[in-house]
């Protein structure tokens, strides 16, 4: 393995630091707020998470500085880009607790490993937003701050990468499955209407695709099964509401999707769950994955 890749990978393993992690998880349970205050936080409006879009300022702001106090050092008169490399990164400071905010609601509800890699990656943005702060009220060695606060900065943000597309934290975990169940175009034969249980949730396949597949009378609605959030199964979920407000709830995260439509009407999950058409002929139980919600 890479080097890069196995220092990166390390602090899913140190199971010591899980003590602080149950308390981080513990404590932002209690504190921040649930219902569409958390649903934003997550990113849901948008599709996607919140926290690596607001990362973006301070990392953007922070480095901006960085610039300027190399350009106070190389030009004539470049004492006087002092005062707004400062001013960045107050901006950068100022930004670290919403962004901060986001992570935590996100981190909530990650797998254990996860959860390790982010508070070493929320560990070094509080020594970077320290050391911005800092640099604030030290006039004599400003710019050292603010270089080594980026630094880390850089380093955090290069594990939360890390985090997010290695370790799938806040990927969507259900886009595949639109590939896996052919080109959408013909219907897939599920069975027998009457080898599903009435009114609960069950596993069907088509090809490689695994659906949750609910029976209600003679009708039958499904989803793709494979949260978006995590991965977890659906059709172990609890069903609730009746006709086209009929929704499953994650039984890890507790992520709500409407059968409609996919939509994610609660919880952690920000991307909607792939939609699947339904009918009965002859008794069978026909179907075809139509893709992700538009």
């Amino acid at each position: 393995m890479p080097l890069l890749s196995s220092l990166f990978d390390a602090p899913s393993r140190w199971a010591a630091l899980d003590p602080v992690a149950g308390f981080a998880k513990d404590v932002a349970d209690r504190l921040l707020p649930g219902g569409a205050v958390r649903g934003l936080l997550h990113g849901r409006p948008a599709g996607h998470p919140l926290h690596p879009a607001m990362a973006q300022l301070p990392i953007g702001t922070s480095v901006s500085a960085l610039l300027l106090d190399a350009a106070s050092v190389l030009l004539p008169g470049g004492r006087a880009l002092d005062l707004p490399a400062r001013g960045l990164a107050a901006v950068s400071v100022a930004s670290v607790a919403p962004t901060a905010l986001a992570g935590w609601a996100d981190y909530v509800d990650l797998h254990p490993d996860q959860q390790r890699t982010a508070i070493v990656h929320a560990a070094g943005n509080a020594v970077a937003a320290a050391l911005w702060t800092a640099s604030l009220f030290s006039r004599r060695h400003g710019r050292l701050l603010r270089t080594a606060g980026t630094s880390v900065a850089g380093a955090a943000g290069a594990l939360g990468g890390h985090l997010a597309y290695r370790w799938a934290a806040g990927a969507n975990h259900a886009e595949h499955l639109v590939h896996l169940a052919g080109d959408g175009q013909e219907f897939s034969d599920l069975g027998p209407l009457d080898d599903l249980a009435e009114g609960r949730p069950q596993q069907r396949w088509i090809g490689d695709a695994p659906l949750c597949v609910l029976r209600r009378g003679g009708e039958v609605m499904a989803l793709t099964d494979t949260c978006t959030h995590l991965g977890a199964s659906l059709h172990e979920g609890e069903v609730k509401g009746t006709g086209p407000r009929t929704t499953i709830t994650c039984p890890w995260h507790g992520s709500e999707f409407r059968f409609a439509d996919g939509d994610v009407l609660d919880g952690p999950a920000t991307a909607p769950q792939p939609t699947v058409e339904t009918k009965v002929s002859a008794g069978r139980v026909l179907a075809r994955v139509v893709g992700p919600p538009l």
